[in-house]
């Protein structure tokens, strides 16, 4: 008898997902991708304000730096004469492509078109708001000849049509800018190309040459005449005296800058002698907001900072500062340092901590320690022109003036 097979077993048929299934597996993806975007949406905005605040924090250093580099060294060159020619009016003929003098024909060239046009000698002189954007204007003044502070008496009734004499001309080379004062008057002036190097100077072609007492003058800053002296009415000036200010061929250039700042939240130098030949104003750092300054002062003559002074008070301020008195060039010779506060601002706009609350404050102080008024002090950070969903941040240095406490 045959044998009866078994039927052949069928296998199972795979079940799929079920509509249901595929929806609650799609919101949970959702939820989780939500989160993770959340995470990474966090991280990234830390990541932009972290970079932010780490771009203020470079051009607020090197701010610093290049103010306290161009104001530690105020008054070099004639510090130790500044009881002579401190506060001197400065008459000067700036390089002819620029078409300008000192004083000035035109306005400063922006951020600095509200400095008064006329300048006098002195180490550091600080405009309170003369800025175009409302911040403070510091003007350094000194030189860079590296032949020491002292003054070199020019010989009486030598000054002829172009030259001068001195007791000798070591240490003047051809290109050096030199000051020529006297009668509360300043002459810029330049050293001929034709002046001989004088024996002991490096570049001098024999150990013999001679150097006479003879000073000849020539070049893109001779003038016989300025605005307010002359090369014939210095001669006539009793203690008239000469130092030299540096030389722009040799790439030793005097400091004498304006700076302030600017738009575009921006740090601008200006050069007052125009050495480069461009009538314009130089940036320095960006993210900068505002700049505001205050005095240091010696009240009794022994070298040491006593107290602070705002410069906006009556007699400190820069109009009184150069108007040549006998009581502006006593305090100008007070000064011994410069306290510098500078507000700065990223340029990233953020969102709001929580609605109607901004990343910044209403205001931010200055010089917090320091006896000086409100308006030197407060910096409002609601005006026109401020955004408080942009991060802020304050830097303070305190600079002395080592020319002016080198005095005795």
């Amino acid at each position: 008898m045959a044998a009866v097979s078994s039927p052949i077993a069928m296998p199972c048929r795979n079940r799929g997902f079920s509509l249901i299934e595929l929806m609650v597996g799609v919101a949970i993806g959702l939820v989780l991708t939500l989160a993770i975007f959340q995470v990474l949406i966090l991280s990234e905005g830390r990541k932009r304000s972290l970079t932010g605040v780490n771009d203020v924090s470079q051009s607020g250093a090197y701010s610093v730096y290049v103010i306290d580099r161009i104001l530690r060294s105020a008054g070099s060159g004639y510090a130790q004469g500044l009881s002579r020619v401190g506060g001197c009016r400065i008459s000067a003929r700036l390089p002819a492509a620029t078409g300008e003098t000192l004083p000035r024909v035109n306005a400063f060239p922006a951020p600095f078109s509200a400095v008064p046009r006329e300048q006098r000698l002195a180490p550091v002189v600080i405009f309170p708001g003369a800025s175009d954007t409302g911040s403070d204007v510091i003007m350094v003044m000194s030189g860079a000849s590296g032949y020491g502070e002292v003054l070199a008496d020019v010989q009486p009734s030598s000054i002829g049509a172009a030259d001068l004499r001195l007791a000798n001309t070591i240490g003047y080379r051809a290109g050096d800018l030199v000051m020529i004062a006297g009668g509360d008057e300043c002459l810029l002036s330049q050293v001929s190309a034709a002046k001989p190097v004088c024996a002991g100077e490096p570049t001098s072609p024999t150990p013999t040459t001679a150097c006479g007492p003879l000073l000849p003058l020539a070049g893109d800053y001779f003038t016989a005449a300025g605005t307010h002296t002359s090369l014939a009415a210095l001669n006539g000036v009793v203690g008239a005296t000469t130092f030299t200010l540096g030389n722009p061929g040799a790439g030793n250039l005097p400091e004498f800058t304006l700076l302030g700042v600017g738009e575009n939240s921006t740090l601008f130098r200006h050069d007052l002698l125009l050495t480069n030949g461009q009538n314009t104003s130089e940036p320095v750092a960006e993210g900068v907001r505002v700049l505001r300054a205050v005095y240091g002062i010696d009240t009794n003559n022994d070298g040491v900072l006593d107290a602070w002074q705002s410069p906006s008070a009556a007699g400190w301020d820069g109009a009184s500062l150069m108007n040549g008195s006998a009581l502006s060039n006593q305090r100008l010779r007070q000064i011994v340092a410069v306290r510098v506060g500078l507000v700065l601002r990223s340029a990233l706009v953020e969102k709001e901590i929580q609605a109607g609350v901004p990343v910044a404050p209403e205001t931010l102080t200055l010089f917090g320690d320091l006896p000086v008024p409100a308006s030197d002090k407060e910096v409002d950070l609601t005006a026109t022109g401020e955004n408080r969903n942009q991060r802020h941040r304050t830097v303070e240095v305190t600079v002395p003036l080592r020319n002016i406490l080198m005095l005795p």
